[in-house]
């Protein structure tokens, strides 16, 4: 009965593990850095693409999701 509960447990304490969101490491203009590169922000902002399956996932043309791969797409 012992083995039971901490198998029991053990697979509980992994599963929330897996659970948890992944976090991602693509930047976002900041005002500062728009004004020191000369570009609009109505530019910045048209071009930004995100993943359809998650759109969390943001980046720039050509880059791919993180979580499942699938090419990102201008978002809208």
């Amino acid at each position: 009965m012992k083995n039971c509960i901490l198998v029991l447990t053990l697979l509980i304490f992994v599963a929330c593990q897996d659970s948890k969101p992944k976090e991602t490491t693509q930047s976002v203009a900041t005002p500062t850095n728009e004004m020191k590169s000369g570009v609009k922000a109505d530019t910045l902002k048209a071009a930004v693409y995100a993943c359809p399956m998650d759109p969390e996932i943001t980046g720039k043309k050509g880059d791919k999701c993180s979580k499942c791969g699938m090419a990102l797409v201008e978002k809208k």
